[in-house]
């Protein structure tokens, strides 16, 4: 090609020149190494810094491997966290977090805590569960716990007992609930949660 032609050419037509060049088998070879030539020496670190992409993503097929000591991967660090995440679920199935133990400060929250803790361990499974009706509630708190919290004569025992369930209930939302009867004389009971 002639220099005069493609100085004094318009833009337009030294870029169709340039691109019909590019295209010509002869002129392949040469652009390729010119190009990789200008990525292997630029400033940026093209290719080093690609390659230390493809090292972290563990994309590199030709990377150190075996027995030799490298700089973990993502896919290694995501398959490392995975496991200590299994491995702390598992340990808190095992090990169950003992329930916080709450202060007891009054008469009633005493009464509460001592009414829970029989109905967990001293009363029997039945149908339906574990549970204190409310004659037996009355008799809990009138003769089943220490004399100091003992309901006395002549004191409001419903009264009381409406207190206690409703402390109960919330010092201890996870292990019990009340439940009303549908029919009759309508007694509350407290019902121990599996």
């Amino acid at each position: 090609m002639n220099t005069e032609a493609i100085f004094g050419s318009s833009k337009t037509e030294k870029i169709n020149q340039f691109l019909m060049l590019i295209k010509d088998p002869d002129v392949q070879p040469i652009f390729r190494m010119y190009i990789e030539n200008i990525l292997a020496t630029s400033e940026l670190k093209i290719l080093k810094r690609l390659a230390a992409v493809e090292t972290l993503l563990g994309l590199d097929d030709f990377s150190a491997g075996g027995d030799e000591e490298h700089e973990s991967t993502i896919p290694e660090q995501l398959s490392l966290l995975a496991e200590r995440i299994d491995d702390i679920t598992e340990l808190a199935k095992r090990e169950s977090i003992p329930e916080p133990v709450p202060i007891l400060t009054t008469k009633t929250e005493i009464r509460a805590n001592l009414l829970v803790e029989h109905l967990k361990n001293d009363v029997k499974e039945r149908t339906g569960g574990k549970f204190l009706s409310s004659e037996e509630i009355v008799s809990f708190l009138r003769y089943g716990i220490d004399e100091l919290y003992r309901v006395q004569e002549g004191q409001n025992i419903r009264q009381t007992k409406k207190e206690v369930l409703d402390k109960a209930v919330k010092l201890f939302p996870n292990n019990v609930y009340l439940n009303q009867k549908s029919h009759g004389r309508k007694n509350v009971r407290i019902i121990c949660r599996p």
